[in-house]
């Protein structure tokens, strides 16, 4: 009996059922009177009382140990997803910095290239071929080339090759010169 008030305490029927001595219900018994039965019933209730109050703490402290591995587990869950939260928090703030680092360079960059483009046109103007003249013509006085300066040269007479050997050899530079004429 002691088995069946542990394992089905959501189930104890036994509440419901009027109280039986030697296999007699106490309406059948009238022989007895009414003050009888009620003790018996009394006693029925304090024993049924005391077992249920043992399980009731047996059950308390499973409960209390079960409640706190809950908790315990709740808890450690609770951390994890904050700090995967946090990670993912923390992954984006990093890529927007970065994203907007990398719009600051290329604005800046954009803005390098104009500046070079607008040099760049500076010195072609500056370089231009009429202001090379002017400056020849008025800072150093130098004038275009007359046809009585210019020089020709003919080269119709064909190609000539000359080599000069210089007369002072060394040794070695005789010796370099024999294995290199063996090769060719």
């Amino acid at each position: 009996m002691d088995y069946y008030y542990r394992s089905n305490l959501a189930y104890d029927f036994t509440l419901f059922e009027e109280p039986q001595t030697n296999g007699t219900s106490a309406r059948l018994r009238k022989g007895k009177d009414q003050s009888e039965v009620s003790d018996d019933t009394k006693q029925n209730k304090e024993d049924r009382h005391s077992r249920d109050a043992g399980s009731k703490t047996i059950t308390r402290t499973k409960r209390r140990k079960s409640n706190f591995a809950r908790i315990a587990l709740g808890v450690v869950f609770g951390i994890v997803v904050a700090f995967v939260v946090v990670s993912i928090i923390h992954g984006q703030v990093q890529l927007t910095e970065l994203n907007q680092e990398i719009a600051d360079a290329k604005a800046q960059l954009a803005e390098q290239q104009s500046i070079y483009t607008q040099l760049e046109m500076k010195v072609d103007s500056s370089i231009s071929t009429t202001v090379v003249e002017d400056y020849a013509k008025s800072k150093l006085n130098m004038n275009k080339a007359s046809n009585s300066q210019k020089e020709f040269v003919n080269l119709s007479d064909g190609d000539k090759a000359e080599v000069s050997m210089s007369a002072d050899k060394n040794i070695f530079e005789s010796i370099a010169e024999a294995f290199s004429s063996l090769w060719s």
